[in-house]
């Protein structure tokens, strides 16, 4: 599974997305405008990616702070 995040230049997170797909399949995905995307290592999410309000929290509680590299670290917001 790929979990991904969008995120603003501030690094607050927008949204998460996982996908779940045979290996060799790309995922190619488009955020809205002023957004960013970025892979995240998913072991770190101790939830179900289907349960909204767990997802909410974790993107309230979490920042991307390094937008630049293929894998970002998460941090917790200030």
């Amino acid at each position: 599974m790929k979990t991904f995040v969008h995120f603003d230049p501030g690094g607050s997170i927008h949204a998460i997305v996982s996908v779940d797909a045979p290996e060799g399949v790309t995922v190619m995905l488009e955020p809205e405008a002023g957004r960013l995307v970025a892979e995240i290592d998913a072991p770190k999410l101790e939830f179900r990616t289907d349960d909204i309000e767990k997802v909410r929290e974790f993107a309230k509680q979490n920042k991307v702070v390094t937008p630049w590299s293929p894998r970002c670290k998460l941090t917790k917001s200030q």
